[in-house]
C-alpha cells in the first residue's frame, strides 16, 4: 500500500510536469506587422487622428521642460492627441460609446474631448501572449488628464481596457509635465480566434497641449531622466501554482526515500 501511494504521487507529480512544460512549449509570443515601425511607415496598422512614425525625437511641455524620446532602432510611433474624436475611435474598435471615458477618473471632473488612435488585427491561440513598448509625456497640467490606453478586443466582441498612463488619474500617474519612461504592456490571451489590439491617447477637458505616446517593439531610451522598462514577462499565476505542485510532490518523495 505504501508503495502505491509513493506511486501514485509520483504519477501526479509527472503529470504535473508534463502539464505545465507541455502549456509552456505551446504557448506563442505574436509577432504584429510592422510592429518595430522599421518600415518608416505606419504599414499593417491602422491610424485615426494624429499619428506618425517617426526617429528619436523631443517633446516640450507647457512649461518648457524637454523630453527627449529615442527609438529602439530608427523608427517609433508617435501618437498626439488630436485629429479623431472619441466617439469615432469607440465606434472604429467596436466599443460602446462612453467606454473610454468611464476610465478618466478626475477628481476635478472632465470628459475626453479628442484623441488619437492606432490598432490592428491578428489571429492567436488561448495562451498566447503579446506585448508592446509604450512611453507616455504629459504637455499638460493638473487638473487636465489626458489618459491612455491599450485595448484588447477580444474574438468574441468583449473589450479589454488598461490605462496605461495619465496625468493624475489610473495607470501610471506622471503628474504636471511627466514622463512615464519605456514601460512594457503585455497581456496573455484567454480566447482563440481573431483579435484587435489598440493603443489611444487622450485629451481630458479640451483639445490643446496633447498628450503623446510613443510606441516601439522594445524600450527605446529617453532624456533627461529614463526610469528602467516594466517587465510583465512572468509566469501565470496558475502555472506558478501547477509547479509549486510538483515541486512539492518531489519533495515529498524525497523526504520518503531518505526514510525507507
Amino acid at each position: 500500500m505504501k508503495n502505491l501511494k509513493i506511486y501514485n504521487l509520483a504519477a501526479s507529480v509527472a503529470l504535473a510536469t508534463c502539464m505545465f512544460a507541455a502549456g509552456s512549449a505551446s504557448a506563442t509570443v505574436i509577432s504584429l506587422a510592422n510592429q518595430n515601425f522599421e518600415t518608416g511607415t505606419l504599414s499593417g496598422w491602422t491610424a485615426l487622428g494624429s499619428v506618425f512614425a517617426t526617429p528619436s525625437t523631443s517633446v516640450t511641455t507647457y512649461d518648457g521642460t524637454v523630453w527627449t524620446i529615442g527609438a529602439a532602432g530608427t523608427t517609433m510611433a508617435q501618437l498626439n492627441s488630436n485629429g479623431a474624436g472619441i466617439s469615432s475611435i469607440e465606434a472604429a474598435l467596436g466599443l460602446a460609446s462612453g467606454s473610454l471615458n468611464a476610465y478618466n477618473t478626475n477628481s476635478s471632473g472632465g470628459s475626453l474631448t479628442d484623441g488619437a488612435a492606432i490598432y490592428q488585427g491578428f489571429n492567436a491561440n488561448s495562451g498566447d501572449s503579446i506585448g508592446m513598448a509604450w512611453d507616455y509625456v504629459a504637455r499638460d497640467y493638473i487638473p487636465y488628464n489626458d489618459p491612455s490606453f491599450a485595448i484588447i478586443i477580444n474574438p468574441d466582441g468583449t473589450p479589454v481596457i488598461d490605462v496605461l498612463a495619465s496625468i493624475h488619474g489610473l495607470g501610471i500617474a506622471v503628474g504636471t509635465s511627466g514622463h512615464s519612461g519605456w514601460q512594457t504592456y503585455s497581456k496573455t490571451l484567454t480566447q482563440t480566434g481573431a483579435y484587435k489590439i489598440a493603443f489611444v491617447t487622450t485629451n481630458d477637458k479640451d483639445t490643446i497641449l496633447d498628450s503623446a505616446l510613443f510606441l516601439d517593439n522594445v524600450a527605446g531610451t529617453c532624456n533627461p531622466t529614463c526610469p528602467p522598462p516594466i517587465s510583465s514577462s512572468v509566469p501565470e499565476p496558475a502555472s506558478l501554482a501547477l509547479l509549486g505542485i510538483g515541486l512539492a510532490g518531489l519533495g515529498v518523495m524525497r523526504r520518503r526515500k531518505q526514510m525507507a
